[in-house]
């Protein structure tokens, strides 16, 4: 056993203390020993636990601080945005058309063009055919209007003289 130099009223206060929890001089020294090494403190240098406690307590309220202002000029806003933003692409997805919808578009439009092309070779017969009759037509309206000028010019011109029914048939003709 070891001796340790203590004042008088060093002593005292190691005596009160160790009575009032039960121990002796030698297991508080022990244990105090114990207590110090594993929390790194140095009783000499260091303050009480309760200032370090009240200084770790300050510490971790400014940090929370931060993240609250952090949350309300940042996190907010970018949620609020987010939010926006997906509000708009919902909106503008019930415009857009579906796989479904475009395939059943495409469908149609393929079934549209084949009847087109079924029906192309008919209507152009039937515009060929239309084209030869308007020509004919106008043929037969050309040559009644040229008969009907002949006339005219003969009793216009009765002794051919004035060489109007020539001039007619000539225009007639070109």
């Amino acid at each position: 056993m070891k001796s340790v130099g203590l004042t008088d009223g060093a002593h005292e206060k190691l005596k009160k203390y160790c009575e009032r929890n039960g121990l002796g001089q030698g297991e508080f020294i022990s244990a105090a020993l114990v207590y110090f090494e594993k929390n790194g403190i140095n009783p000499a240098t260091h303050e009480s636990p309760a200032v370090e406690m009240n200084r770790l307590i300050k510490r971790l309220d400014q940090v929370i601080a931060f993240i609250r202002k952090q949350e309300s000029d940042l996190l907010r806003p970018m949620v609020e945005a987010v939010s926006i933003s997906e509000a708009r692409i919902d909106k503008s997805l019930q415009h857009v058309a579906t796989n479904g919808q475009m395939e059943v578009l495409a469908s149609g439009l393929d079934k549209l063009v084949a009847n087109i092309n079924k029906l192309l070779p008919v209507h152009q017969q039937e515009a060929a055919a239309i084209r030869t009759n308007t020509e004919k037509l106008l043929q037969e309206h050309a040559k009644r209007e040229l008969a009907a000028f002949e006339v005219l010019s003969r009793f216009l011109d009765e002794k051919g003289k004035g060489g109007l029914l020539a001039s007619i048939t000539k225009a007639f003709k070109e």
